[in-house]
């Protein structure tokens, strides 16, 4: 008995240190320099493909290139998109047509209202049949703020 209550003890005082932890100015649960990520704190995303912060290691790895029969996987990738490297990602995306909408680019650098990569993450103007992105779930509003301000600000690549 004395060890559940050294354990219970234990749990208490760390939740209560989690509670506490965060950005108290913004009221934020998260530190400053993250971002809140359906209901985690996430480091900020840079909005440039590469780098540790970038929208490759930041959205792409977790959310599109995780499994290989979704964008991961070569030749198995699909809508024939594979997105699992800064280089593949870059070539694959930016001022290319998209497979189901061919009048469409995936990703109109400079200008995300007119890529349909936001369409198939926010869900709209698909093409009938097609699937929004992520399948099962959706992005959170810091990740899709991210990818819209990548894309706004022409795609950088570094």
């Amino acid at each position: 008995m004395k060890n559940f209550s050294f354990g219970l003890s234990l749990l208490l005082s760390l939740g209560s240190w989690m509670v506490g932890c965060g950005d108290s100015e913004s009221g934020s649960p998260c530190a400053s320099g993250e971002l809140s990520c359906d209901g985690f704190c996430i480091d900020a995303i840079v909005p440039t493909l590469s780098g540790p912060q970038g929208i490759q290691a930041g959205v792409f790895q977790g959310s599109c290139a995780a499994f290989t029969n979704c964008h991961g996987g070569e030749g198995i990738a699909g809508a024939g998109l594979e997105l699992s490297s800064v280089s593949v990602s870059a070539q694959n995306l930016i001022d290319v047509e998209s497979t189901q909408v061919p009048t469409e680019l995936r990703v109109a650098s400079g200008n995300s209202a007119d890529s349909y990569l936001m369409n198939k993450l926010l869900g709209v103007d698909m093409e009938p049949g097609t699937l929004r992105m992520p399948i099962g779930g959706v992005l959170c509003d810091a990740k899709l703020e991210a990818v819209r301000q990548w894309i706004d600000a022409g795609a950088p690549v570094n």
